[in-house]
């Protein structure tokens, strides 16, 4: 998660704090700079700062380069006894046109330091006139500019940011601070927010002169960003969705409209400007920032739980259309009825996906659900055909045994192995190949276990057995069933394990599991 530090982390309140004038004369830079804001107007929320804090004589504007967030400053040309051309912006791009400037930058890095957003203040006696103003290119800083001082205003961080960016942790998302400020503010204020205070924050100046190769690493290994174009948000977002993540942008200003229809998912802030808000996926209502958290969590829990009913649902409906074709190439009797059907949509699938949705657990989903969801199916569809094909086989080949008998013990079989995959179906792949999995979920235990009783119930209890169209079973049975079932599951693991079904269908595999990459690196 993107977020830009002003209007998000922040209030969108600027207060201004005090001027810092190189000659000494507090009251007469207060005047000036009170002079220059009544004359420009209040064009943004610095201005409204500095203009509800003091007053000043509004004179005659000649000509006037509004703020932009690439140029981070604005200036403008007034009439009057202090006439000349002022200009009001960043530091680090005004200083450089500054004629004999002043030693400021230990004074701005303890202001800095502090949290505080400091601004240079500039003067030139030179008038420039609107033709001198070009449309084509951004305009140059007016010659013979001289320092008047500095100025430091404060944001307000939202109330419980501290606890909201917590709760972001807890979700497992990474958050990345970008912003157009100073990074030695922005990095004070993230530290204030409840960032690591041993985080280094990255200047967009310096981010300038990196390659492509330099910045994707920048991009992954930085978490506070400062004094940060548009274009550069923008490039950051990318370079983190090229890195394989998945990226949300926050803001709240027309700076951030790039970055927010670069991510995946663009939040707004109902303050915000009308640009943001039209390009935003969502937009938080009053400004509840303390809201994304929950709607993160939930996020992930109705992924997750996504992800564990459609394993059942689509290893069912792959495994049934398989023994279909199965059934059609031995040229035998189908091997379940309705009445047979009936059980297995409902014990191994529809009763265990309502409690395994309501269940579902928060966490970040390892992979997207299409390729999570493949990689479960088809081995566990695969086998399970071959695992009750045998059944099947079996009990036909034996000439004591009826159709109703194999096909009871079909559907037994074809229930224990649902029941596996209610209990299998928690983890993916990766985590069976490297050892990782710390257990079941006792939940699941229970569910499985359920389903196992009212399997019982439904074959002790004569009139419901024939209803559903099921025979007695003898204890040999049951065992060749549960143990037929039991060597499937191991099989299941073992394709998993070893990528069997990558290795048959994609030509020139060359794919290793975990394990293997491992060894390899030893050797």
């Amino acid at each position: 998660l993107c977020l830009d530090k002003t209007g998000t982390l922040t209030t969108n309140k600027i207060i201004f704090e005090d001027v810092h004038p190189f000659d000494g004369d507090a009251e007469k830079m207060r005047q000036v700079l009170g002079d220059f804001v009544s004359s420009v107007g209040k064009n943004n929320r610095t201005d409204e700062a500095i203009g509800e804090a003091l007053t000043g004589q509004k004179y005659k504007v000649v000509s006037q380069i509004p703020f932009n967030s690439a140029r981070k400053w604005s200036g403008a040309c007034l009439e009057g006894p202090n006439g000349g051309t002022y200009i009001l912006g960043a530091a680090e791009m005004v200083g450089p046109g500054l004629v004999d400037a002043p030693d400021y930058a230990e004074q701005m890095g303890e202001l800095s330091q502090k949290g505080l957003r400091v601004l240079l203040f500039a003067h030139s006696s030179k008038n420039i006139q609107p033709d001198d103003i070009p449309t084509d290119r951004e305009p140059d800083l007016p010659p013979d500019l001289h320092a008047i001082g500095l100025i430091s205003l404060s944001d307000e961080l939202r109330p419980n940011v501290q606890d909201v960016l917590a709760g972001f942790r807890k979700a497992g998302i990474t958050l990345k601070l970008i912003s157009g400020d100073n990074p030695v503010t922005v990095q004070a204020l993230a530290v204030q927010a409840g960032f690591d205070p041993e985080a280094k924050a990255v200047s967009g100046v310096d981010l300038a002169k990196m390659n492509g190769h330099e910045f994707e690493q920048a991009a992954r290994e930085n978490a506070i960003f400062g004094r940060i174009t548009p274009e550069q948000k923008k490039m950051l977002v990318d370079a983190l969705r090229k890195d394989g993540h998945y990226v949300a942008m926050m803001g709240d200003g027309v700076n951030d409209v790039l970055s927010l229809k670069q991510a995946q998912v663009g939040i707004a802030m109902q303050d915000g400007s009308q640009a943001t808000r039209s390009v935003a996926d969502i937009v938080l209502l009053g400004n509840k920032f303390e809201a994304l958290p929950h709607a993160f969590l939930e996020g992930q829990r109705i992924l997750n739980g996504m992800n564990d009913v459609t394993r059942l649902f689509l290893t069912r409906t792959f495994y049934a259309a398989l023994l279909i074709i199965v059934a059609g190439f031995i040229n035998t009797e189908f091997p379940f009825t309705p009445k047979h059907n009936f059980l297995l949509t409902t014990l191994p699938v529809g009763i265990p996906a309502f409690f395994l949705a309501a269940w579902a657990k928060t966490g970040v989903p390892k992979k997207n659900l299409i390729q999570s969801v493949t990689e479960f199916v088809f081995p566990a569809g695969f086998a399970m055909v071959v695992a009750t094909t045998f059944i099947w086989i079996l009990y036909r080949a034996s000439d004591d045994t009826s159709v109703e008998t194999s096909r009871t013990a079909l559907t037994f079989a074809a229930l224990l192995g649902g029941f596996w995959i209610i209990l299998l179906a928690e983890h993916e792949r990766e985590d069976w190949q490297n050892g990782t999995i710390k257990g079941i979920d006792p939940l699941r235990y229970a569910v499985t276990g359920a389903m196992l009783l009212l399997l019982i119930i439904v074959m002790a209890i004569p009139g419901l057995r024939k209803a559903l169209g099921l025979t007695t079973l003898s204890w040999a049975d049951i065992g060749i069933i549960a143990g037929t079932m039991t060597a499937w599951a191991a099989g299941l693991f073992a394709l998993w394990r070893f990528n069997v079904i990558e290795r048959v269908m994609i030509p020139n595999y060359s794919g290793s599991t975990t394990s293997d990459s491992k060894r390899a690196e030893k050797s």
